[in-house]
């Protein structure tokens, strides 16, 4: 256990670390999108990479992109529910808030760092499954739903996916691993530094993205999107764990994954959406103060399994 709190209090520091560094004025308010397009366009992928180069395929994995999937779509009926009667600025962040996955850049450092390669290969197909939805298609419904108009723009949904690196990594990785085409040696080789390189950066990013002058006027709407959003959650990990019929490592990184907290494009989508900004800003920064010590928690209970 105690090596686990560690090497979990290391990732942690880095968080901490990134905000201190922006608080004391190294870094800018927007400094944080130059670690960004380095995480979500370079380390990401290469994490990814060098973890499906050591996968066996498997179709049962699929149900991972499954559940990524249906479990935004649950997310989105609850807030659908639950948000009625509440003004458009708050609708707006129910309704991109409750669901929606920082996975790459928070789910996926804890991953990487403390379980087996293949157990990232289960995230990241989680994350294909999820990234149709929170990538374009959440905002388009929640659009929907507030203007009261019909239909859905598929083709600006598909112009989102197609620039999201991310998601093209994802799809590419499933294509060659089901036509069993094998990654290279050569090019793991390669970019092991960059995969490797993923955690502290990306932890280092959500620190320097990681606002707590919280509004208190805002805390009790934050505390409703939250409660419903972990409340599923609680539910999903715990059914993952137990109910899937997918190995013991996949099962453990599904449970954490969906502990990750409110995805940032969602967070930048709400406010288009009309969704009130500081409201936005504070429920991002309070779902990964609630989500590190949630992971933690997995990641010791696993571990002493």
């Amino acid at each position: 256990m105690i090596p686990i709190l560690l090497k979990s209090a290391s990732l942690v520091s880095f968080i901490i670390l990134g905000y201190i560094l922006k608080r004391i004025g190294l870094f800018g308010p927007e400094d944080y999108r130059i670690p960004t397009k380095i995480v979500m366009n370079i380390t990401m992928p290469c994490a990814a990479i060098v973890s499906f180069a050591s996968y066996q395929p498997d179709l049962s994995l699929l149900l991972a992109t499954a559940i990524g999937f249906a479990l935004n779509c649950l997310m989105l009926t609850a807030a659908y529910f639950v948000s009625r009667g509440t003004p458009r600025s708050i609708r707006a962040i129910w309704l991109n808030c409750v669901p929606g996955f920082n996975i790459g850049a928070f789910a996926m450092p804890f991953i990487q760092s403390f379980l087996a390669p293949a157990s990232l290969v289960g995230t990241c197909l989680f994350d294909t499954g999820s990234a149709l939805m929170c990538n374009g298609t959440t905002y388009a419904i929640s659009r929907n739903i507030l203007d009261g108009s019909k239909g859905l723009n598929l083709k600006n949904i598909g112009k989102t996916l197609l620039r999201s690196v991310p998601f093209l990594t994802y799809f590419i990785l499933l294509i060659v691993t089901l036509i069993k085409l094998p990654i290279p040696q050569g090019l793991v080789n390669f970019i092991t530094p960059a995969a490797n390189a993923n955690a502290f950066m990306a932890m280092l990013m959500v620190g320097m993205m990681l606002d707590l002058n919280i509004e208190k006027a805002c805390l009790k709407q934050m505390a409703g999107i939250l409660a419903l959003r972990y409340s599923i959650t609680i539910i999903s990990a715990a059914l993952c764990y137990f109910c899937l019929p997918l190995p013991i490592e996949i099962r453990q990184a599904l449970a954490i994954t969906v502990f990750a907290p409110v995805g940032m494009v969602s967070t930048a989508l709400c406010v288009k959406a009309g969704g009130d900004p500081a409201v936005a800003a504070g429920t991002n920064s309070l779902s990964i103060l609630i989500s590190v010590p949630c992971i933690v928690c997995l990641l010791v209970i696993f571990g002493a399994l």
